[in-house]
């Protein structure tokens, strides 16, 4: 009897051995790319399975799976495009060559202010494309999509308010990043804050975000130190149809988005539409456990009296009953010991119309609204800001010819949607807007073996506070620049090209202009690695 159990335990392990050995494949392979040389990192997945490996130094992969013959394997790098093999027996020759990916050959406009390859560029470039955005989770605000960018910082301030910051700055109220929207500046005039809730910013509409990391100034102008993030919208004429998209969350977030976009069948002619709301809870405090910091908020909202001489009156202000903006002056309506803003509610926008009668010119009138309310932090404390932001913008691209116009205006809240400090409770009329307009000039030089490109930027930021920020100075803080740019590119040899840039600025108060430089020399490899030295000054 004893026996016969050993055999019978002895036969049913030796079974499952069997089957487990002849369950496993295993199979082996070499990935190179266009030039025959090995690819190191590569990974290789089977298709519905976690099961995976990546190439070792000379691009050699050994892989083990569970999976039935025959099964399908992904090959993927970064750099280059993927690939999927089918498989049908172990013993197969599995050879794979990988061209480089579509991402090498992306063309981007904001690291010489013209179309190059990302290869090409003078500066470090990461882009991403409308597919990474549209899957991005990050719907209730498109600016967080950038938080895995390298060397872009986000900071999140609440729940409604996110500001971008690369390497040389780390402010909380203000931002050195250029954020612009089809080269729009989205930085709030004077203020000199990305308010994200106010960019009227839309997943669904957006082609490409650009990040140029590093001072920027040489091209874009003062103030432009640690790098560019462009938002570059989608073509009305490129890509027709419509879309919408809704979200809800936790914290009570909901919203929606909507674009449609239409296009004549010759496709000189096409017209968008885009408009979009969202909603929450902003982040508060416990009545509790932060007491020490409520006791410093004030809970009412006062209007300031000015003095004769555009000051501020402080005690008449804080005095005076009647003056109390009615509707809105109670910041703790509900009792519960918090006035800090509780709720946000924001709401956009905008209409755009391009022409493109011949493939060398496109043409492009645009203007748009966005109201949206929320926190900041500076160094007086939070406060809420709040109102209206309107924008019109005009751009032409004909041959070697580019010249773009806009103007923004923002009406910094009214007495029923007010912008003030919780140290002091007193409204601040930031009422703010900004002209800019920008020429530039493609050429070459055949004898010198280069390409140049010239441009001209005004940018004119004005602002009134009715005596709220600037008392007696009201009225004499206009903040004009006006500045002059050219760059070169020369080809030094098939590999090497040498980028210079200068530019020169003019800012309406200071009596000296100031000289920003960049200088660059780019070794391009291979397709796949490009080398970079730099040197950058901007002005600040």
């Amino acid at each position: 009897m004893k026996t016969i159990f050993i055999k019978t335990f002895l036969a049913l392990t030796f079974s499952l051995i069997a089957q487990l050995a002849i369950a496993q494949t295993t199979i082996k392979g070499t990935v190179v790319d266009e030039n025959n040389d090995p690819v190191p990192g590569v990974n290789i997945i089977v298709q519905g399975t976690t099961d995976g490996v990546a190439a070792d130094f000379n691009g050699n992969f050994t892989l083990t799976t569970e999976a039935t013959l025959p099964f399908n394997i992904e090959v993927s790098s970064v750099g280059f495009g993927s690939q999927v093999i089918n498989v049908s027996s172990a013993d197969q020759d599995i050879s794979i060559s990988l061209a480089s990916g579509t991402k090498l050959d992306e063309m981007v406009v904001t690291a010489s202010r013209r179309p190059e390859r990302v290869q090409d560029s003078p500066a470090s470039v990461s882009v991403l494309s409308s597919d990474e955005i549209s899957n991005s989770p990050y719907v209730q605000d498109p600016t967080a999509a950038l938080q895995n960018i390298p060397g872009v910082k986000i900071q999140q301030q609440s729940a409604n308010s996110i500001n971008i910051e690369m390497r040389a700055g780390d402010g909380v109220f203000g931002t050195s990043t250029f954020a612009m929207l089809d080269y729009r500046y989205l930085v709030t005039p004077s203020a000199g804050s990305f308010l994200s809730y106010q960019t009227g910013l839309s997943n669904l509409d957006i082609q490409q975000i650009e990040v140029v990391r590093g001072p920027a100034g040489a091209l874009y102008g003062p103030n432009v130190t640690s790098g560019v993030v462009h938002f570059i919208s989608k073509s009305p004429i490129d890509y027709p149809g419509t879309t919408a998209e809704t979200w809800a969350g936790s914290q009570s977030n909901f919203g929606g988005a909507f674009r449609h976009a239409e296009a004549n069948s010759d496709g000189t002619f096409g017209w968008k539409v885009n408009v979009r709301y969202n909603r929450g809870d902003e982040f508060g405090l416990d009545p509790v456990a932060d007491a020490d910091q409520i006791a410093l908020l004030n809970t009412e909202i006062r209007e300031p009296i000015l003095s004769r001489d555009g000051v501020i009156d402080e005690a008449a202000s804080f005095s005076s009953a009647e003056n109390i903006i009615q509707d809105q002056h109670d910041l703790d309506p509900d009792g519960d010991g918090n006035p800090l803003l509780d709720n946000y509610e924001q709401y956009s926008a905008n209409l755009h119309m391009e022409f493109r009668p011949s493939d060398s010119t496109t043409g492009k009138i645009a203007a748009g609204m966005a109201n949206g309310n929320g926190l900041f932090f500076n160094s007086q404390g939070p406060g809420v800001t709040q109102g209206y932001d309107y924008w019109v913008q005009a751009n032409i691209r004909t041959g070697r010819w580019f010249a773009n116009a806009y103007y923004n205006f923002n009406d910094g809240g009214g007495q029923y949607a007010p912008t003030f400090l919780y140290a002091t409770g007193l409204r601040q009329q930031a009422i703010r807007n900004s002209l800019e307009a920008q020429v530039q000039y493609n050429f070459e030089l055949e004898a010198l073996n280069t390409e140049f490109t010239a441009g001209f930027d005004y940018r004119n930021n004005a602002s009134e506070s009715n005596g709220t920020l600037y008392g007696r100075n009201d009225g004499n803080d206009d903040f004009a620049i006006a500045g002059g740019y050219i760059q070169g590119t020369t080809k030094l040899s098939d590999k090497l090209s040498m980028i210079f840039t200068g530019r020169y600025d003019k800012i309406n108060f200071v009596d000296e202009g100031k000289f920003a430089p960049r200088f660059a020399i780019t070794y391009k490899a291979n397709p796949r690695h490009t080398f970079r030295a730099s040197y950058s000054q901007a002005t600040f």
